[in-house]
Formats: C-alpha cells, structure tokens, sequence
C-alpha cells in the first residue's frame, strides 16, 4: 500500500514538473512571439521610413518642377508685357507729337 502511495506522490511530482515545465515553455513562447512582433513592427516602420523618404523626395522634384514652370511662364509673360508697354509707349508719343505739331 505505502508503494501505491508513494507512486501516486511521485506521479504527482512528475505532473507538477510536467506543469511547471509547460508554464516555463508556454512563457518562453509567449516572449518569442513578442519579440518577433517587435521586430517586425521595426522592420515594417524601417520600411514606411524609406518609403516616405521616397515619396517625400519625389514630391520635391516635383514641386521644384512646377515652380521652375510657372517662373519661366511668369517671366515670358513679364517680357511680352513689357514689349506691350514699349510699343504702346511709342505709339502714344507718337500721337502726343502728332497733337502737338498739329496745332
């Protein structure tokens, strides 16, 4: 009898092992998987990082592009403005010289 009941206190013993050792199992699993979410976490921000680096970039070229646009477009019309100005200028000398000679 005292055989039976020493093997059911070392089954005992052997099934609290087994659970102590499936807690420490399950806890280091636990820390595996959130490590690797970390590091994924890390990669993708590392990656959304180049990206936006890229867009970023990108949208600079692009906005340097437009404003090279329109100041090219803004000065050709400043030019023929001016050309304006200066033949109308010389037409309205002409009809002032014209006013005054004829009186």
């Amino acid at each position: 009898m005292n055989e039976i009941i020493k093997g059911l206190y070392e089954i005992e013993e052997q099934a609290g092992q087994i659970l102590e050792s499936a807690k420490m199992r399950r806890q280091e699993l636990l820390e595996e998987k959130r490590r690797k979410i970390e590091d994924s976490a890390i990669e993708m921000e590392k990656e959304l990082e180049g990206r936006l680096t890229i867009l970023r970039s990108q949208l600079e070229e692009q906005t340097e592009g437009e404003i090279n646009r329109i100041r090219e477009e803004n000065q050709m019309q400043m030019t023929q403005m001016y050309q304006i100005y200066e033949e109308k200028l010389n037409q309205f000398a002409q009809e002032i010289l014209e006013k005054i000679t004829e009186v």
